[in-house]
């Protein structure tokens, strides 16, 4: 929805600043602690990563889910995820903002899946980084459980996202 002579749409842009609150408030106001060295929380925000990825394309679920997650995390006293979280949400909405533009049901859940994969690797590639291998499988398989549940929940709203695509109509690039 952009010209090469002018900027974006006012419709994506307000839709992504919509979709990054929307973010924010799933993953701020459902959290549980983990119960590791490094701290974290298990959340549904997720599954709002992967609609926003659905609803803005690559580009702009990219940066719907990489600022709604990292404000959340410095919301939630995580600061020190701040940045690794705006990295990794921002990559998951990207990459399944992409694949998610042809249409069809199976073809979310398959690019959700992947999300959650790229979620877990990249918070793994983090513990690994910043603390230890041991970190990293002790997040492991909280972050599996995230992605499960930010997947079922997803695929449960699908329904609802496939009305609401067709009613904001800016997703041009759709096939």
């Amino acid at each position: 929805m952009m010209s090469k002579k002018q900027g974006p749409d006012a419709r994506i842009v307000t839709t992504t600043a919509l979709m990054a609150a929307v973010i924010f408030v799933v993953t701020f106001a459902v959290r549980i602690p983990m119960p590791i060295a490094a701290g974290g929380y298990l959340n549904i925000g997720d599954a709002a990563v992967y609609i926003a990825a659905s609803l803005l394309g690559g580009p702009w679920g990219m940066l719907a889910a990489g600022a709604g997650s990292a404000l959340a995390d410095l919301s939630a006293g995580y600061a020190i995820y701040a940045l690794p979280t705006a990295a990794v949400k921002g990559a998951m909405g990207l990459v399944c903002g992409r694949l998610m533009e042809r249409a069809g049901f199976a073809r979310f859940i398959v690019a959700s899946i992947i999300g959650g994969a790229i979620m877990t690797g990249g918070y793994a590639a983090f513990d690994i980084a910043l603390f230890n291998v041991n970190q990293a499988l002790a997040g492991a398989p909280f972050n599996m459980i995230q992605w499960g549940c930010g997947v079922a929940v997803a695929a449960a709203l699908y329904p609802a996202v496939e009305r609401i695509r067709k009613g904001l109509g800016i997703r041009a690039g759709r096939k």
